[in-house]
C-alpha cells in the first residue's frame, strides 16, 4: 500500500498523503527545505536467525529475510525514509543491519545505527535509523543502572535511549521509550510491583524532562516511543499523563505527581479521535505509542499520523510526524 493509501487524514483538513508526497519531491531534487520527518515504530520483537545463546527466540533464515524484506518496504515505500527512526523490540546490532543494508540495496539510501543493549530477558532494544545528513551529536543510554525497590531489580528493562541529532543547523533531542507493559497489572501475586514500576518509570521520565527544560529552555524535545499508556489513564495510574505534566488521579489507585513545568504537549492530540490508535487489544483499538514535545518545539510540527495496523509486518501501527526544519 503506498504512502497515499496508509496514512489517516491530518490537522487542518489536508491529506497525509499528500503533504508526504510533496516532502518526498523535495529530497528527490535535492532542496534542503525538506521537512524533518521522525517516525516511531515498535517491530514486534524482530528477532534475527542467529542463536546467541541468550534463550532468546531464533527465526528460520528465510523467515528473518521476510521480516528484513517488509521493514526496508515500509520505511521506503510508506514512510518515505525518515531522517530519523525510532525503533523498539529489535535484538541485537545485526537486525538492525540487515535492516539498514536492505534500505541501502532498494533505494540508494543510508542510515547509521544506534542500539545500545539493555536489561530484557526476552532480548528486545531499542534502537535507531539516522539518515546519513543528519548529524548525530550525542548518544547515551539513560537510567542503566536505577534500581526498583530494595531487590536491586532494574527500574527499566529497555533503559530510555537518548538521542541529539542536528538537521540543517537545527538540533533535536530525542528520548525513545519502550516503558512497562500493563501485563499482570491485576494478578494479586505481581499486580503491585507493576504498578509501582510503571508509577516510577513515568515520574523518572517527568523529572528528566523537567530538568532539561529548566536547564535549556530553549532546547527542541521529543519524547516518542511505546509507553505502553493508555488515554485515557488505565485505572491503576496515568502513565502519559505523568509524562506530559497533567496526571489525571482521579479513581487511580497510585496517585501521580505533578513534575513537569511547563506541560509537554501530546501531539497525537492532532489526529482525529476515531483514528488515534496504535494497538489493538481483544478487538479494541487502543493508543499505546506517542509524540510528546515541549512548548518551545511544538510551533514546528506540521503534521502527524499513524499509519494502518499491517498485522505480518508489527501489531504495532507507525507515527510519523513532520517538522518545518
Amino acid at each position: 500500500m503506498g504512502i497515499a493509501g496508509t496514512f489517516h487524514h491530518l490537522i487542518s483538513g489536508k491529506v497525509v498523503g499528500r503533504i508526504l508526497i510533496l516532502s518526498l519531491t523535495l529530497t528527490a531534487t535535492g532542496v534542503q527545505a525538506e521537512a524533518l520527518r521522525v517516525l516511531t515504530q515498535n517491530l514486534n520483537r524482530f528477532f534475527d536467525n542467529i542463536d546467541d545463546g541468550n534463550n532468546e527466540k531464533i527465526l528460520s533464515k528465510d523467515r528473518f529475510r521476510q521480516r528484513v524484506r517488509a521493514a526496508a518496504r515500509i520505511f521506503g515505500d510508506d514512510f518515505g525514509l525518515p531522517h530519523i527512526i525510532a525503533l523498539q523490540e529489535v535484538e541485537n546490532l545485526n537486525a538492525l543491519t540487515q535492516i539498514a543494508e536492505e534500505i541501502r540495496a532498494r533505494y540508494d539510501t543510508r542510515y547509521r545505527l544506534i542500539l545500545i543493549p539493555g536489561h530484557d530477558l526476552s532480548g528486545i532494544n531499542l534502537a535507531y535509523l539516522v539518515r546519513y545528513g543528519v548529524e548525530i551529536r550525542r548518544v547515551d543510554q539513560l537510567f542503566r543502572d536505577k534500581t526498583l525497590g530494595t531487590a536491586g531489580n532494574p527500574l527499566f528493562s529497555r533503559p530510555p535511549l537518548y538521542l541529539e541529532a542536528c538537521y540543517i543547523e537545527n538540533c533535536l533531542s530525542l528520548l525513545n521509550l519502550h516503558l512497562r507493559s500493563m501485563r499482570g497489572i491485576d494478578s494479586g501475586k505481581d499486580g503491585a510491583r507493576v504498578r509501582r514500576k510503571r508509577l516510577a518509570q513515568a515520574e523518572t521520565i517527568a523529572s528528566w524532562s523537567n530538568r532539561l527544560q529548566q536547564s535549556s529552555p530553549q532546547v527542541s524535545l521529543l519524547i516518542l516511543g511505546d509507553l505502553n499508556a493508555l488515554t485515557p489513564g488505565d485505572p491503576h495510574v496515568d502513565v502519559a499523563g505523568i509524562i506530559r505534566g497533567n496526571p489525571d488521579n482521579q479513581g487511580k489507585r497510585l496517585q501521580g505527581r505533578d513534575l513537569v513545568q511547563p506541560d509537554l504537549v501530546d501531539l497525537t492530540l492532532l489526529i482525529p479521535s476515531a483514528q488515534r490508535y496504535s494497538f489493538i487489544y481483544r478487538q479494541q483499538k487502543q493508543q499505546l505509542d506517542y509524540m510528546l514535545v515541549n512548548q518551545a518545539f511544538a510551533a514546528e510540527v506540521e503534521g502527524i499520523a499513524f499509519s494502518r495496523i499491517e498485522p505480518r509486518f508489527s501489531d504495532h501501527a507507525g507515527l510519523l510526524a513532520w517538522f518545518k526544519w
